[in-house]
């Protein structure tokens, strides 16, 4: 079980200036939900798979959020095969899961 899930990410004025998309799998073990982010390593676990999504979103913003903050988080993205593709819509700034 899985989804795609698209990332958009607004430069410092507020204005969308990529989108990416990424793949996240779930599964249940034993009681727990286990999800993983295929392209960047990211996972999370929870009791339900609802607490288990957010806790992936949540894990993901905050891993490209701070990748952004230390790093060239396009050439972090190159390196991990995520395609880069240029937005134009109006959304609020840093990386959100839509």
């Amino acid at each position: 079980m899985g989804e795609t899930v698209v990332v958009t990410h607004a430069d410092n004025r507020g204005i969308p200036d990529y989108t990416i998309k990424l793949t996240f799998a779930y599964h249940q073990e034993s009681e727990h939900w286990v999800g993983v982010c295929t392209e960047l390593g990211t996972s999370a676990f929870a009791e339900t798979r609802e607490q288990m999504q957010t806790e992936l979103r949540d894990a993901v913003e905050l891993q490209l959020n701070e990748v952004a903050r230390i790093a060239d988080v396009k050439d972090y993205l190159a390196y991990n095969d995520v395609e880069i593709v240029p937005s134009k819509l109006a959304k609020q700034a840093e990386f959100v899961i839509a």
